[in-house]
C-alpha cells in the first residue's frame, strides 16, 4: 500500500467514526427530558428566605441547624417556622467473641413541621431518617472513638437536611405550580 492510499483510508476511517460520534452528540443533546434538579432553579430557593428554623438546645439539633443553615438561605425574621425534633437510635452493630463492641450502627430520626407563625397553619409534617455506622475497635482510644461518632452525627445531620430540603422544595413546587 503506497503512502497515499494510507493516508486516504486513515482520512476515510476518521470521517466515519467522527460522523458517528457527532451524530451520537446530537441525539443525545436533542433526547434529553429538559429535567433540571430543583437546587438548580434559584427562585425556588428564594422560599427559604421565608423560613425561620426553630431554635432547641441540644447538641444533635444544632448539628441539623447548621447543616440546613449550609444548604439554604434561611432567614431568621422568616414568617413561617420550622421546628425540627431529633431523636437518635444507636445500635451495636459487631460484637467479637470478647464481647466488646466494635461498630456502632445510628439512626436519627427527625420529625420535623413548618407552618406560619400567626396562623399556626401547618404546611408540612413530616419524619425523615438516616443511618450510618462508626467503629469503636478496641484498639483505637476512646478520643478516637468520640471523634468517629461526631463525624457519624455530622454526617446524619448533613443528609437528613438535604432530605428535609428536598421535601420542602417539592412541596413548594406542587403548591405552586400551575
Amino acid at each position: 500500500m503506497s503512502r497515499k492510499e494510507l493516508l486516504t483510508w486513515l482520512y476515510k476511517r476518521f470521517t466515519a467514526i467522527f460522523r458517528i460520534i457527532f451524530i451520537f452528540c446530537i441525539s443525545l443533546v436533542t433526547a434529553t427530558c429538559g429535567f433540571s434538579p430543583l437546587y438548580n432553579d434559584k427562585d425556588s430557593m428564594k422560599i427559604f428566605k421565608k423560613i425561620d428554623i426553630g431554635k432547641e438546645e441540644t447538641p444533635l439539633s444544632f448539628l441539623i441547624q447548621e447543616a440546613l443553615l449550609e444548604k439554604a438561605p434561611f432567614k431568621k425574621s422568616g414568617e413561617n417556622l420550622l421546628d425540627i425534633k431529633p431523636s437518635i437510635k444507636n445500635s451495636y452493630g459487631i460484637i467479637t467473641t470478647e464481647n466488646e463492641i466494635t461498630r456502632y450502627s445510628v439512626t436519627l430520626y427527625v420529625e420535623y413541621s413548618l407552618y406560619n407563625k400567626e396562623t399556626k397553619e401547618i404546611s408540612i409534617k413530616n419524619n425523615v431518617s438516616a443511618t450510618s455506622d462508626y467503629s469503636a475497635a478496641v484498639t483505637r482510644t476512646g478520643f478516637a472513638t468520640e471523634i468517629a461518632k461526631r463525624d457519624t452525627y455530622e454526617r446524619l445531620a448533613d443528609t437528613v437536611a438535604e432530605k428535609m430540603i428536598t421535601e420542602i422544595l417539592i412541596n413548594n413546587q406542587i403548591k405552586y405550580s400551575p
